[in-house]
C-alpha cells in the first residue's frame, strides 16, 4: 500500500470522526438553546448524556474502523497477489458516520423553532431532485 493511499484513508477517517463530533456539538448547542428558550435549566444530567452519546458513537465508529481495516488489508494483500482488483475504501465507517450525522441532524431539526420550515425545505429539495431525475430519463 502506498503512503499516498494510506494518507488519503487516514484523512478520510479523520474527516468522518470530526464530522460526527461536530454534529454532536451542534446538537448540544441546539439543545441548550431550546432549553433556554423554553425556560428549562441546563443540568449536568443533560451534559452527561451528551458525553455518553459521544463515547458510544466513537466506540461504534472505532469498531467499524477495525472491521474496515481488516477488509482494506485483505484487499491490499489480494491486490498484490493479483487476485482482486478492488479499491480499498472504509465503507462501513463511512456509512456509520453518515448515519450518525443524519441522526444528529434530525435531532437538531427537532430542537429548532423553525422545524416546519426546515421540513418544507427538505420536501421541496426532494421534489427538485425527483424532477431532475425524471428529466434525465
Amino acid at each position: 500500500m502506498s503512503s499516498r493511499l494510506l494518507t488519503s484513508l487516514l484523512l478520510l477517517l479523520a474527516v468522518e470522526y470530526s464530522g460526527v463530533l461536530l454534529s454532536v456539538i451542534a446538537d448540544l448547542v441546539s439543545g441548550v438553546r431550546r432549553a433556554r428558550r423554553e425556560g428549562h435549566p441546563c443540568t449536568s444530567r443533560g451534559l452527561r448524556r451528551t458525553v455518553a452519546k459521544v463515547s458510544s458513537y466513537f466506540l461504534a465508529l472505532f469498531c467499524l474502523t477495525v472491521i474496515d481495516s481488516m477488509i482494506v488489508a485483505s484487499v491490499v494483500v489480494l491486490s498484490a497477489c493479483g487476485s482482486v482488483n478492488l479499491s480499498p475504501f472504509p465503507w462501513l465507517t463511512t456509512l456509520g458516520s453518515a448515519s450518525l450525522v443524519l441522526i444528529e441532524a434530525k435531532s437538531i431539526t427537532e430542537n429548532s423553532p423553525h422545524r416546519s420550515r426546515i421540513i418544507e425545505a427538505l420536501r421541496l429539495f426532494a421534489g427538485l431532485v425527483k424532477r431532475c431525475r425524471d428529466l434525465r430519463n
